[in-house]
């Protein structure tokens, strides 16, 4: 269902765009067969009108005008017809005289532009060029979608949905135990070790060390100079 509004609007964009394509041929082939036709009846302009398009693009805004011309004009067997025709000269204006050229047999498809019109040719190809970079790029829309982006999506469904596992770590083999001791292992006592209590430890008092306790008290104490307080806070 998602899917199907997605591309909904890409693919109606793209047939309306192609469309376009197929309106502006058909009417550059009708041109063609009435220039060709060698058919050519006078012809009356009786309408001019023009109608402006605006085209907004965000803060930028565009306009172009096209000009309308309704004429009239008698076929080769006495019929009288009327038709709308846009993009004709700007010059000619209502009660001008112009003429009407049509296909064998078919006055309905009748036109009053000239043969070999530049504009209309030009005209023709800047619209079938829009056309066709806009079907390009609604086409590109949906293969893309269908490629790529729809995919990506279902990938990342698969990873929400698909239930967390914790990663499975592969069993630590420990190195093997040795059978026994190493052969590099020393036996017995190192040589070298003194066996015992050391013979020349000192004994007694050190040399010039004094001896006994002072007996008084020392002399030779400096006096009180003068000025000093005396003790208790009164002064001499």
């Amino acid at each position: 269902m998602l899917d199907f509004f997605v591309l909904a609007l890409p693919t109606l964009m793209a047939a309306a765009g192609f469309a376009g394509m197929v309106w502006a041929v058909v009417r550059m082939r009708r041109l063609r067969a009435a220039w060709r036709s060698g058919i050519e009846v006078p012809g009356r302009c009786l309408r001019l009108y023009a109608t402006t398009t605006t085209r907004r693009q965000g803060p930028h805004t565009s306009s172009s005008t096209t000009l309308h011309h309704v004429y009239e004009f008698t076929a080769a067997d006495g019929t009288h017809h009327r038709f709308e025709e846009s993009g004709g000269p700007a010059t000619v204006i209502e009660g001008d005289a112009v003429t009407v050229r049509y296909p064998q047999d078919r006055p309905d498809r009748a036109t009053a532009l000239p043969p070999g019109d530049v504009r209309t040719w030009v005209g023709t190809g800047v619209l079938l060029a829009f056309l066709a970079v806009f079907v390009t790029g609604c086409v590109g829309f949906g293969v893309f979608y269908l490629t790529v982006f729809k995919p990506a999506g279902e990938k990342v469904r698969e990873r929400v949905e698909e239930p967390w596992r914790p990663p499975s770590a592969a069993p630590v083999t420990p190195p093997p135990l040795p059978d026994g001791p190493p052969d590099d292992v020393p036996s017995g006592f190192p040589t070298g070790i003194p066996s015992g209590f050391p013979s020349d430890l000192p004994t007694g008092f050190p040399s010039g060390f004094p001896t006994g306790f002072p007996s008084g008290f020392p002399t030779g104490l400096p006096g009180a100079r003068a000025g000093d307080p005396a003790p208790g806070g009164a002064s001499r």
